[in-house]
């Protein structure tokens, strides 16, 4: 069997496609002459062909409306219905479309061949009136191309703050017609804080096979409380799938849909799979291999509620609290090096370390963190290189703080590397744990060879001079060369992802040709203040009194919804308005990214970010107002203004770069050019 483009209209081909789906028409519809032809000039009309005698076996019709594709016919040979023509006709389409968003279909419910799109992958998503005289429902079927690029995965900050977790087809209808208490503690308000809910694509299948259309309706509706996890790859699920069908053989009509929801968990890149079903959970170890974790929902909570107490992110309980830096002097050598001695390394190695870096005071700082009597962290800076500063013990004891005290120290180790001059951070830390890699991968650190390392270039450079300038230091040329390695393996590598990640990943550095969406975001006196400074009279003053700033990495800002200006990912400038009290007038004083933009209901934002930022319910509560809802937006890796720009300065650039009047109460976009203008001169470069 051979798969052609049938595009000639005067051919034999063409003919034949035309006279089988006529024969057909009662179950197809009828579709003119004209209608044939357009599709066949345009190349939608695909025909499966016998190799020896080219007759037509079967074809298949499509349309593009926007980003989607839809099979307008699909019809096959009466007598050559059993040779998978169908199957490889769709398979021709798949393969030939992905730069589409995904591919849909109209199917008849009387047909009776929900069967035939399970087979091919396609999952029913809805249901609508049909156009016969009858009005007999029609299942809209739907098959998605995965697109790796920004919008449609998991996104980074549901991957770094949020447990993924699936729920199965049991769980659903727990929760749906409220039974089982422990899967109705799923629900829960502090549940959302810790952790996003997704079903995969197989609930679709399940829901459909409900006897009433009801039913099928008030399934769907609440599939609108969860989120779908993203269909990456379907010939890695189907090759999960085998491997899952040889440990668990298929004995009942249920168990296919069961391994269905396990290989899209897999492949879709989930953490845990949550279900009742004792069959999977008695061997839930098996799925160890897939980093999956299958569990019943009261130990899926039980994790969590342990999990709050180590790992909760809170940046705020930085602020004024009693945790305090020190220097590790001699006297405490041998406390510190028995308190912090991992369980498989040799004390005398580990104290040789510490001895090592006593001896150097002025090429060495050893720092331990500690919140009252209570240590937190121990951590050693090696200066010995003018352009490096690299960091040979990096370790944290488990406590309510630990993760925050990472993540917090990471990006402090960040801004006083670049206040130093040096250009390449580097974590020589033999014995880290897994979640403390996972908040230096976060930070954008690179693993290399035996190290973590993470360039640091200042300036405003566009990418032919970056590559040029990179290839001219022997430190971060290899560092360089494997984030390139590492975008190219994610998949999608255009040249928008390119120079995103090479300014995320090398910052401070901007990037001039980088043509992203570019914002000045108003923001009052008082939340800059918040957000921005530590006025607090106790500060965690990790390195030198001239880096008591504290700003956290990661932050959200909350604003009206409409109009919704702001996208994701961006740049943007902070405009501090004018500070009536102080009599001091406008001006921008620090640069973010908006990582993700979110609008919702107030209160299931602020639960969702409630140990994220300095903002309490009622400061929200006062920003919606009567509105049903809000917009809140994750930014990072803020950085202040050497010099502010005033309000003077920036209507005079406005009236060169952007010919017209600044005038700011919402968001504002500017150009790029723009935006490269205000940094420089903020930064003074």
């Amino acid at each position: 069997m051979i798969i052609n483009l049938i595009n000639r209209i005067n051919s034999k081909e063409f003919k034949d496609a035309i006279e089988l789906g006529d024969r057909n028409s009662k179950t197809l519809g009828f579709l003119p002459y004209v209608a044939f032809e357009k599709y066949a000039k345009q190349g939608q009309l695909i025909g499966a062909f016998e190799k020896s005698s080219n007759e037509l076996l079967g074809y298949l019709l499509y349309r593009v409306s926007y980003s989607r594709v839809t099979i307008v016919h699909l019809c096959i040979n009466e007598k050559r219905r059993k040779n998978k023509t169908a199957f490889k006709l769709v398979d021709y389409l798949k393969k030939n479309t992905k730069q589409y968003d995904g591919i849909k279909l109209s199917c008849r419910n009387d047909y009776g061949i929900d069967q035939v799109w399970e087979k091919f992958n396609f999952v029913p998503i809805k249901e609508k009136a049909g156009r016969s005289k009858k009005g007999l429902p029609l299942t809209i079927w739907w098959f998605p191309h995965y697109q790796n690029n920004l919008l449609t995965q998991i996104s980074e900050y549901e991957q770094n703050n949020k447990i993924v977790a699936v729920i199965d087809m049991n769980i659903f209808l727990d929760i749906k017609e409220e039974r089982e208490e422990e899967s109705l503690a799923l629900k829960s308000d502090w549940l959302l804080t810790e952790a996003i809910l997704f079903f995969t694509r197989e609930i679709h299948n399940e829901i459909n096979k409900a006897k009433t259309s009801e039913v099928r309706k008030s399934s769907r509706a609440l599939l609108n409380y969860f989120k779908e996890l993203p269909f990456k790859d379907e010939d890695e699920f189907i090759k999960t799938l085998k491997e899952l069908k040889i440990k668990f053989p298929l004995k009942q009509k249920n168990d296919k849909s069961d391994l269905n929801h396990i290989a899209y968990s897999i492949t879709g890149g989930a953490q845990f799979f949550i279900t009742r079903d004792d069959e999977i959970i008695k061997n839930s170890k098996f799925f160890n291999k897939y980093n999956l974790t299958v569990c019943r929902p009261s130990d899926f909570i039980t994790h969590l509620d342990e999990n709050m107490q180590v790992s909760k992110y809170k940046p705020q309980a930085l602020i004024g609290t009693s945790i305090n830096s020190k220097r590790v002097s001699t006297e405490n050598i041998d406390f510190f090096t028995k308190t912090f001695l991992k369980p498989s390394e040799r004390k005398s190695h580990f104290q040789k370390t510490v001895r090592d870096s006593l001896s150097q005071p002025n090429e060495f700082e050893l720092i331990t963190i500690s919140k009252k009597d209570l240590l937190l962290a121990f951590v050693i800076f090696d200066r010995r290189s003018e352009k490096k500063m690299k960091i040979p013990v990096f370790r944290f004891l488990n406590s309510s703080l630990r993760f925050t005290l990472t993540k917090h120290l990471l990006f402090k180790t960040i801004l006083t590397s670049i206040n130093e001059g040096r250009t390449c951070i580097e974590i020589t830390e033999k014995h880290l744990e897994d979640d403390i890699k996972n908040s230096i991968q976060e930070a954008r650190f690179i693993k290399l060879n035996n190290s973590w390392q993470k360039v640091n270039l200042k300036g405003v450079l566009d990418i032919k001079t970056l590559t040029s300038t990179i290839n001219q230091d022997s430190n971060t040329k290899n560092v360089f060369a494997k984030i390139d390695v590492t975008l190219q393996n994610a998949g999608d590598y255009n040249e928008f992802i390119k120079k995103y990640n090479y300014e995320r990943y090398l910052s401070p550095l901007k990037i001039k040709d980088l043509d992203i969406p570019s914002y000045i975001v108003p923001i009052k006196p008082h939340w800059a203040e918040q957000l921005f400074n530590d006025n607090s009279n106790e500060k965690l003053a990790l390195f030198e009194p001239e880096y008591e700033l504290l700003l956290n990495r990661e932050n959200v800002y909350y604003r009206s919804a409409f109009p919704k200006i702001l996208d994701s990912p961006a740049r943007i400038f902070w405009y501090s308005s004018e500070n009536k009290s102080t009599k001091v007038k406008g001006a921008i004083i620090a640069s973010s990214y908006v990582d993700e933009v979110f609008i919702d209901k107030p209160k299931k934002l602020f639960k969702q970010f409630e140990n994220l930022g300095v903002y309490k319910w009622k400061d929200i509560s006062k920003t919606a107002g009567k509105k049903d809802k809000i917009m809140a937006f994750v930014f990072s890796d803020t950085e202040l203004l050497k010099t502010p720009i005033s309000l003077k300065n920036i209507c005079d650039i406005f009236d060169v770069l952007e010919n017209k009047k600044f005038m700011i109460v919402a968001p504002t976009k500017i150009k790029t050019e723009t935006y490269i203008a205000i940094y420089k001169q903020g930064m003074n470069l």
